[in-house]
């Protein structure tokens, strides 16, 4: 299993992040780049990727405990994910709260 640091510097996640922006990267990548490191026999990448692999469309939903069940996230990464999801589920949620619905002519 290849260390982040043996990936060359143009493949790592946060490279090409701030060479191209977050779209070009994919949701594995933007997740490896919120847990900074791997484990013991598994890099950043591949420990995002079986996060991703694992939940699938209900990512937005896991919890705390649904990730620390996971070999390689403990209690720290665990809430920087968690809380990363809280976030952007406010943000979007302040959003539809201020968006004008219209259902009909009169509206």
């Amino acid at each position: 299993m290849a260390k982040i640091k043996d990936i060359p510097k143009v493949d790592r996640p946060r490279e090409r992040f701030l060479k191209k922006g977050p779209d070009a990267l994919s949701k594995s990548d933007l997740l490896a780049i919120l847990l900074g490191s791997g484990i013991k026999g598994k890099n950043v990448q591949k420990l995002s990727q079986q996060i991703i692999k694992k939940f699938g469309k209900s990512f937005l939903n896991i919890t705390v405990d649904d990730l620390q069940k996971i070999s390689g996230i403990g209690q720290a990464k665990a809430l920087q994910v968690a809380s990363a999801i809280s976030l952007v589920k406010r943000y979007y949620a302040d959003e539809r709260t201020n968006e004008i619905i219209i259902r009909n002519c009169q509206d």
